[in-house]
């Protein structure tokens, strides 16, 4: 049975308070997050399971629970399991085979919809999304807070039998939207700051509280997400990890640097364990990596990485937000903004000079340099010069926060305010 999803794409926050209200399953006012029921659309109703994936705390069980309610407006007849562990009435479903169970439980042997929180919960889940997969009777939707565990495991035993979604940290005009704010330099300072974890809404956008808040984020994701997954002994070097990668946005990184970085303060690990944990900040989504592309020779290279943090408000918590921090705050959010938008982004080389991105999308490419102020020529010669270097006809940006943009020879300059805005995409047609 094909499920119409578009009512999911009209709601209205109206409506969502409305749910909110009715009792329902909502926990908290669910705010519609409509780029993300775009991309489920397409997969509603059929035989794939929907992986829904992301950091902890980017507001997943919130689309899963409105993607949920929905379907019971729009289809009050189909029978819907809705298995949220941290309620204790899931207490029963302690492993694969008791998951299994619960889903079966529905007589009949029509469609049955299923929505499963934070999968990676119970153990053995896999096999019974297997299972249950292979008898063709429910339409599964699925959420999870890493990614090799979803994206990686579950697609590989599945075999092109997944579709997946990626929710990211509010962006910025999402986070316009739930703080009940209107654009402005204030606005866009305090998403640079605290970044677009939804449940911030709730608090004063205040270091005391949001920094609190942000700090136990953190924890969580390296002890549940990576310390127990991958029996890491110390935890410390995570931490160490993550700050070097916090102060190095922007800038090529290797796990050398970061082994000799620790060991000038008394740790001892060797390049390949830091590749490891490196890696287990990834599959988490506390960070993103981003590899090089050689423009010339228009090849992929190794080594030379960059890293970015996937919320600015985490990155904060683990490096102190500052002015001379900005440069590397607002490249962070370019990034972020790129790859929530579906570009598939590298880092670029001509020569010595380097590209901060280089955007795929559909057969288009944008090139896009970020800085913090062009505040004297030299800047402005590396920035607009490096774009203007490259013998090729597709668009180019240099983005920054000064207060007045100023186009050169093709090269389109634009505020950070109009860029997390979107503004770029309709320059770039």
């Amino acid at each position: 049975m094909s499920i119409d999803m578009s009512i999911i794409m009209d709601i209205s926050i109206d409506e969502a308070v409305s749910i909110h209200h009715a009792g329902h399953m909502s926990k908290d006012l669910v705010i519609p997050r409509p780029r993300y029921l775009e991309r489920i659309r397409p997969f509603a109703g059929t035989p794939l399971i929907k992986l829904i994936t992301g950091q902890r705390r980017v507001g997943k069980s919130s689309i899963l629970r409105l993607l949920a309610e929905r379907f019971r407006v729009e289809r009050p007849g189909l029978p819907l399991i809705y298995i949220d562990k941290e309620l204790s009435r899931w207490d029963k479903v302690r492993d694969g085979p008791s998951l299994e169970a619960e889903a079966m439980a529905v007589p009949g042997t029509g469609k049955v919809a299923l929505f499963i929180d934070e999968a990676q919960e119970i153990p053995g889940f896999d096999r019974a999304l297997r299972s249950l997969a292979a008898q063709g009777r429910h339409d599964i939707y699925v959420t999870g807070s890493n990614a090799q565990l979803l994206s990686g495991e579950i697609a590989t035993l599945f075999a092109g039998r997944t579709a997946t979604v990626r929710v990211h940290p509010l962006s910025y005009d999402e986070f316009l939207v739930f703080h009940g704010r209107n654009d402005s330099d204030e606005s866009l300072n305090l998403y640079l700051r605290y970044g677009g974890l939804p449940f911030l809404r709730n608090l004063a956008l205040e270091d005391e509280t949001a920094l609190e808040y942000l700090g136990g984020v953190f924890d969580s994701v390296v002890l549940k997400d990576i310390v127990l997954r991958h029996g890491v002994r110390n935890p410390a070097i995570l931490a160490r990890i993550a700050e070097f990668v916090a102060d190095s946005i922007g800038s090529p990184t290797s796990a050398r640097n970061i082994a000799n970085y620790l060991k000038s303060r008394g740790i001892e690990v060797s390049p390949q364990s830091v590749l490891d944990y490196l890696a287990y900040l990834e599959q988490s989504f506390v960070v993103r990596r981003v590899k090089p592309e050689d423009l010339q020779g228009k090849r992929i290279l190794e080594g030379g990485d960059k890293y970015y943090f996937e919320d600015l408000g985490l990155r904060t918590r683990v490096r102190v937000f500052s002015q001379r921090e900005l440069g590397k705050v607002v490249e962070n959010a370019v990034f972020l903004r790129l790859e929530l938008d579906g570009w598939t982004v590298h880092s670029g080389r001509v020569g010595s000079r380097v590209v901060d991105f280089v955007c795929d999308r559909a057969g288009q490419r944008i090139h896009v340099q970020a800085t913090y102020l062009l505040a004297d020529e030299a800047t402005k010669e590396r920035e607009f010069g490096t774009l203007l270097r490259l013998d090729d006809a597709w668009p180019k940006f240099v983005v920054s926060m000064d207060p007045i943009q100023a186009d050169e020879r093709g090269v389109r300059h634009l505020s950070l305010r109009d860029f997390l805005l979107g503004d770029y995409e309709k320059r770039a047609g």
